[in-house]
This record gives C-alpha cells, sequence and structure tokens, in this order.
C-alpha cells in the first residue's frame, strides 16, 4: 500500500493558488478564509473608517483590510488580519508592495467568526505579538466587547461603555465602543 506524505505549505504556495481560494497559513496548516458574514464585514469596514483618516493626519502607514502578512523569523506562516496598520517607514516602497508583506504588522484586528476556534485565535494572538505587532485588538461582535493584547501578554477587556485607544502606537486615537457597535 503506498503512502503519501503531505509537505506544509508555503507563503508561495498560498500565492500561487487562485485569488478567490486563498487563505491563512499557521504553521504550514492551511486555513482556507470563507467569505465574511454581513455583521463581521460591517465591523470591518468601520474599523477601517476610524482608523484610516486617523492614521493618515497622525502617523502615515497603510491601515488594510484581509492584507497577507509572511511573520518574520516564523516559518510557513501567513496570516491576513481583519484589520491591519503597518507605519509608513516599515513597509516597502509603493509600486513595490506587491505579493504577501514580509513583516508583522504594528496593529492586528480580528474579528471574531463562528468559525473561529479559542485555540486558533490564541495561536494567532502569540504569532504577532512574538513577531514584534505591537497591538492585537481581538473583537467579539456577539459580545460587544474587545480584548486589548499587548507585548506584555497582559489583555485587557473593553466592554461598550469604554473607550478603545491606541496605546503608545497610535497615541490620542479613540473609538468608543457604544459607536462601534451602534
Amino acid at each position: 500500500m503506498a503512502t503519501t506524505t503531505t509537505r506544509p505549505m508555503t507563503a508561495a504556495d498560498v500565492w500561487a493558488l487562485p485569488e478567490d481560494e486563498r487563505g491563512e497559513l499557521i504553521r504550514g496548516e492551511f486555513r482556507p478564509m470563507a467569505p465574511a458574514e454581513p455583521d463581521h464585514g460591517d465591523l470591518t469596514m468601520a474599523f477601517g473608517q476610524h482608523l484610516r483618516p486617523w492614521v493618515r493626519a497622525n502617523a502615515p502607514g497603510l491601515v488594510g483590510a484581509e492584507v497577507g502578512f509572511r511573520l518574520p523569523g516564523v516559518e510557513n506562516v501567513l496570516v491576513a488580519p481583519d484589520v491591519a496598520y503597518v507605519r509608513e517607514e516599515r513597509l516597502p516602497p509603493r509600486g513595490r508592495r506587491s505579493g504577501f508583506l514580509a513583516l508583522a504588522p504594528d496593529l492586528a484586528v480580528e474579528i471574531l467568526s463562528p468559525s473561529n476556534t479559542a485555540t486558533e485565535l490564541n495561536d494567532k494572538v502569540l504569532l504577532y505579538l512574538e513577531t514584534d505587532t505591537r497591538l492585537v485588538w481581538v473583537v467579539a461582535p456577539r459580545r460587544r466587547s474587545v480584548a486589548v493584547h499587548t507585548p506584555d501578554r497582559l489583555a485587557r477587556t473593553l466592554l461598550v461603555g469604554d473607550t478603545l485607544d491606541g496605546g503608545d502606537l497610535l497615541p490620542g486615537f479613540a473609538l468608543p465602543l457604544a459607536e462601534l457597535f451602534a
């Protein structure tokens, strides 16, 4: 009986897939990304609508949805946070940004979907923090909360009535969660 071995996928393998078949790669394990539910898409846009104008005025850089990041120093990892921010000085020049970015985002926003498991999400948060992401926001739409993760590995949970801030990364950025979840 023949045995079939499968090798872990790489970011190059994912890039070679048709765009509508791509997903994330966690330590070589391919995780397809299904189309988002309406509320998920709405929250993604809400973050972008609040972050992008603030970033342009105060801390130039890239604000993008589902941008692919090959995290440095970790083999066979490709993540695509729902929303990400990268400071301008860390980015390749415009016109040379094709493919997946070979760096960690400064800010990663992950919006929970029903298909997410706690283990998968915790793994991603740790991968972000281990590769120098300075701020991770995990949004729980059904609980109307945001968990704020920082490199010190301390997390704090904000609820409606609280205001999400950008900490040292985006000083002065403030987003009332009542407005986000309205």
